[in-house]
């Protein structure tokens, strides 16, 4: 009997303790749980690899010894592909960069950036617009073309390596910013490779070279000539497929691409991005 008595005091105490592991009060526990896996993945944010440009150097006209910083490698998850340029406005062939950004809700500052010239795994992979990818590879900050160099160690982030299909459909909405922002450099930089929308757009001028059409916007006085902000049409035919753009012209609202090239623009990709 004492046997008996000592094996139900061993079982009783197990279905205590069985009880108690139990989230339901149940004799047998609940099962395990697993973390639903985040849709962005776990590779780093733009936002977390990209900020203000400490380098820049205003009294450094001809960027002599800057002090650029060094390419980092990087893996980013989970980003949107905003725009795809495909408009080789010069007939150079100058095509190829994909434009993304981090699919968060009100993405912060420092949120876009530009791939230039990506490749693919598979190799016969075809990203589109909306699509989320991730990318491995190099983040650097380019001073400028072979044949010159950006003003005042200004650089133009950007980044080089392997894009993959992570989902579709994920179309951010433009992040309204201030017009003012894009008067300079400091401020300026934030939204580069961002999809915006600026308000109250007024043509100062405009002009066409070699392919190259831009018009400068009206952004008050004050500042260098390569301050102004300019429309450009760096990611569709602006010239013939409208709106039409003249001397004091001006749109409810321009939505486009901020893109930096010793001056900043914003890249409308087709003419629903002008509001009138």
């Amino acid at each position: 009997m004492t046997g008996l008595k000592k094996l139900s005091s061993a079982i009783a105490l197990m279905t205590t303790a069985l009880a108690g592991c139990s989230g339901t009060g149940g004799t047998i526990g609940d099962p395990p749980s697993k973390p639903a896996a985040d849709q962005n993945g776990s590779g780093a944010r733009l936002s977390d690899l990209i900020g203000p440009a400490p380098w820049v150097d205003p009294l450094n006209k001809d960027s002599i010894d800057c002090a650029y910083p060094a390419d980092k490698n990087i893996h980013v998850t989970g980003v949107a592909i905003t725009a795809i340029d495909r408009f080789d406005e010069t007939g150079t062939g100058a095509v190829g960069t994909f434009f993304v950004q981090d699919l968060v809700d009100s993405p912060p500052p420092y949120s876009g950036v530009d791939v230039f010239s990506p490749s693919f795994s598979p190799p016969d992979l075809r990203l589109q617009v909306g699509d989320q990818a991730d990318i491995l590879g190099t983040l650097q900050e380019f001073p400028g073309p072979t044949t010159f160099i950006f003003p005042r160690c200004k650089t133009l982030p950007e980044i080089g390596g392997t894009m993959t299909f992570r989902s579709e459909n994920k179309n951010p909405a433009p992040v309204t910013i201030a017009l003012e922002d894009l008067k300079s450099y400091d401020t300026a930089r934030q939204w580069l490779g961002m999809l915006v929308r600026v308000e109250n757009v007024t043509i100062a001028a405009k002009a066409s070279s070699k392919g190259r059409f831009t018009a400068d916007i009206d952004a008050g006085g004050g500042g260098l000539a390569t301050d102004i902000p300019q429309i450009a049409n760096e990611l569709y035919d602006i010239e013939k497929e409208g709106p039409m753009i003249a001397q004091g012209t001006t749109f409810k609202s321009v939505t486009g691409i901020v893109t930096f090239f010793s001056q900043f623009q914003l890249a409308p990709r087709s003419a629903a991005d002008f509001e009138q």
